[in-house]
């Protein structure tokens, strides 16, 4: 059995594909829009990213989906540290409270 069809095999088992090749489609429904995007890559590459969805956890395509998304959107660190600022702000503020009343 070739690399391929062991990785095809376990990713069939994991619940990676909702179907086998060559079973009909079935019609999304409506709202539910989804693609299959084909990517080529190299067998060291394909072991690279196996071994990084183990150790994050989770299915390889959801691996290869998050950290393609986050490429797409990436973090506006600008209102993640205003968020932080704001979340400090809150906390001290918290802290003063239970503080308070502990006295």
């Amino acid at each position: 059995m070739s690399g391929y069809d062991e990785r095809a095999g376990r990713a069939l088992a994991e619940g990676e594909f909702d179907r086998l090749p060559g079973e009909p489609l079935e019609a999304p429904e409506v709202g539910d829009v989804s693609a299959v995007i084909s990517v080529r890559l190299r067998g060291d590459e394909i072991d690279a990213l196996e071994r990084a969805a183990a150790a994050a956890g989770v299915p390889l395509s959801t691996f290869i989906r998050q950290a393609a998304l986050s490429v797409a959107s990436p973090l506006d660190m600008r209102a993640v540290s205003a968020q932080a600022e704001t979340f400090e702000i809150e906390a001290r503020r918290l802290l003063a409270l239970l503080r308070g009343k502990a006295s």
